[in-house]
């Protein structure tokens, strides 16, 4: 016990970091792959681009230095602001369907009601389907004046529903949302029903004969027991939406005007149509802090609820 204290005590020198290291050399190979791609298509980029944000670079002649220049001049953007609460918006709607949805699908397949077999393969096919292939389909679906949907309206005398899904100011965000969240309940429905499934059948054999009806069975013991991978499919859903670009662009360009402007589409515009590569550039380093300061959020409050736990 003596000796072991002595070494937990021991102070840590290069000599004795370079022993350690030398140890377990074989252990560290292996985990040498997964560092240098993470160098090389992570750590790098990112140092890059927030070193491009301090110059007024149009990717050909050569960069000025501009030190916060670009900073200051997104922070007094409106397409920004507008952008970023497009974006906000986007990230909370999704993720509050996508998991309420995800959540509810989890629950009638785990009760096996009527079909649940086939049900469990259906909602989970969108997922498989790439994002740009379900927008370009939608797209078709909701054009306003052949689209499957308005023509549907039209022979069912519902003329008045017959709406310009992606041309109007009003509409165009919220049915890329509506789109995103068909796509995307499977996945969390998924992950929730993996979560569901672990809880013991005793559990629910108790609750039977007490009288539990299915509304609070899911809510006050369903729930509680799998809260944490609950928060853990939020922090996710929010980290995947806060990131969408493809869906937005397939769709409506961000458009009409910048109704449905996300902070992944003007990145774009910026860089490649105003060739903007620093402003571009200091709009990727704000994308990269928001998300890092939620990763770091989930990161605090799934190490409290272990904790709590133990």
């Amino acid at each position: 016990m003596e000796s072991g204290m002595k070494q937990m005590n021991r102070p840590v020198t290069i000599a004795y970091w370079l022993k350690s290291l030398w140890r377990y050399k074989v252990s560290y190979l292996f985990v040498l792959p997964s560092v240098v791609l993470f160098a090389v298509f992570m750590v790098v980029p990112l140092v890059r681009s927030f070193s491009y944000s301090l110059y007024d670079w149009d990717g050909i002649t050569s960069p000025q230095f501009t030190g916060w220049e670009n900073f200051e001049q997104l922070f007094r953007d409106e397409y920004f602001w507008n952008a970023l609460k497009n974006n906000i918006i986007f990230t909370v709607l999704t993720t509050v369907f996508t998991c309420l949805f995800g959540f509810l699908f989890a629950v009638a397949i785990d009760r096996r009601l009527k079909g649940w077999a086939v049900f469990k393969f259906t909602y989970f096919i969108p997922v498989m389907i790439s994002m740009t292939v379900v927008g370009v389909l939608f797209g078709k679906i909701l054009e306003p004046s052949f689209g499957i949907l308005n023509s549907l309206f039209g022979k069912l005398g519902l003329e008045s529903l017959q709406l310009a899904w992606l041309g109007d100011p009003d509409l165009a965000l919220y049915t890329i949302i509506g789109v995103t969240v068909w796509q995307y309940s499977g996945f969390t429905m998924l992950l929730f029903l993996a979560a569901i499934e672990e809880i013991s059948p005793e559990i629910h054999d108790a609750a039977t004969l007490d009288g539990v009806s299915g509304f609070k069975r899911m809510t006050q013991i369903m729930l509680p027991i799998v809260k944490r991978v609950v928060f853990m499919v939020i922090m996710l859903q929010i980290i995947f939406s806060f990131k969408v670009f493809d869906i937005v662009w397939v769709m409506t360009l961000g458009g009409p005007g910048s109704a449905s402007e996300v902070l992944g589409t003007f990145l774009y515009k910026t860089a490649f149509r105003s060739e903007q590569f620093g402003y571009a550039s200091s709009i990727s380093v704000v994308m990269t802090l928001i998300i890092f300061t939620i990763s770091l959020i989930y990161l605090y409050f799934s190490n409290l609820g272990r904790h709590e736990k133990e």
